[in-house]
């Protein structure tokens, strides 16, 4: 069961206030249903794949209003298609928009948010938990990106969840899809906070645990990419600098170097494949006194340049 069904699931077993059923209640039908009106009354009707969902809209319209409800269930041909979940109220549809101010007086759709319904923040939370089981989806923590998203029906109903999510302190933004307008968050911290206003506590925490491993474990392997880095370059050094005391060894003469860059050239032909630091922690027993990290770097800096005034100084066969 992906991670999405998992907080579906879990949220549908919430047991509400009547004032908190009627903000959920009111999220479902304005993103999950369509209306028909036909004998002075209107059917409403939601389409899902979620069974949760579906069981979800039975239990809410049978607590709050005496009345009843259809369940259809209708099975699709293609193996992979899960099947679709239809919940038909067509005994006193006007009744219930009218309770819940979806209905204005002259029959017509009320597009304006009724914010009555979610003066309290439970009802305010109720509202975003029947929203996200309407129209939203979580990306697998354990995937690359974070992700939470819930698809509006217009800007209107968008900015009031973006309104919402901000009053929670939660950052959200909103995209145009051709789907809809896409009410999203990012940020792990605001995944979890939504987790736990809408109520999905179990889910939270597993959401929680799992983010905590994949960052450990992304922490484990960059600190690992970075000691291979490291090491890599400190073998190339090594290797460079070993090339610079052969070079002098032969064109210079070894015993002509000072006695400092002498003791940095015994550590490195003693330790070929040793890092500065190792160097270091070596050169008291070596040649009897500490050489610094930095020093030793001094040293095989001069090195180098003395390596490279030699070769620019070194006579061309028409010199000769």
């Amino acid at each position: 069961m992906s991670f999405s069904r998992e907080v579906k699931k879990e949220i549908s077993l919430i047991q509400n206030e009547v004032c908190c059923t009627k903000a959920e209640l009111y999220a479902l039908i304005r993103f999950r249903s369509t209306l028909s009106f036909s004998n002075r009354n209107f059917k409403i009707t939601f389409i899902t794949t979620s069974n949760s969902t579906a069981r979800r809209i039975v239990y809410l319209i049978k607590r709050l209003y005496d009345i009843k409800v259809e369940l259809l269930q209708k099975e699709r041909k293609h193996l992979d298609k899960k099947p679709l979940y239809y919940i038909v109220i067509t005994e006193k549809g006007r009744m219930v928009l009218e309770d819940l101010s979806l209905l204005n007086p002259d029959s017509t759709y009320n597009q304006e948010i009724n914010p009555e319904l979610f003066q309290k923040e439970c009802c305010r939370g109720s509202l975003l938990r029947g929203a996200f089981l309407a129209r939203g989806s979580i990306n697998d923590p354990t995937k690359n990106k974070y992700h939470l998203e819930i698809v509006a029906n217009n800007r209107q109903e968008a900015e009031f969840l973006i309104r919402i999510l901000t009053d929670m302190h939660i950052e959200a933004k909103v995209v145009s899809r051709q789907k809809g307008e896409v009410v999203y968050l990012k940020k792990a911290e605001n995944i979890a906070d939504f987790l736990k206003f809408i109520g999905a506590g179990t889910s939270l925490f597993a959401f929680e645990d799992l983010r905590i491993k994949k960052d450990l474990n992304n922490y484990v392997n960059r600190i690992m990419n970075c000691d291979v880095a490291n090491e890599q370059k400190a073998i190339a050094s090594a290797a460079k600098q070993l090339n610079n005391i052969a070079y002098l060894e032969k064109h210079y003469g070894l015993m002509n170097l000072t006695s400092r860059l002498l003791d940095a050239v015994i550590l490195r032909t003693t330790f070929p494949d040793d890092s500065l630091s190792q160097l270091s922690d070596n050169s008291l027993s070596t040649i009897n006194r500490h050489l610094s990290k930095s020093g030793l770097s001094h040293c095989f800096k001069d090195i180098e340049r003395l390596v490279e005034e030699l070769k620019k100084n070194k006579p061309t066969s028409s010199d000769k």
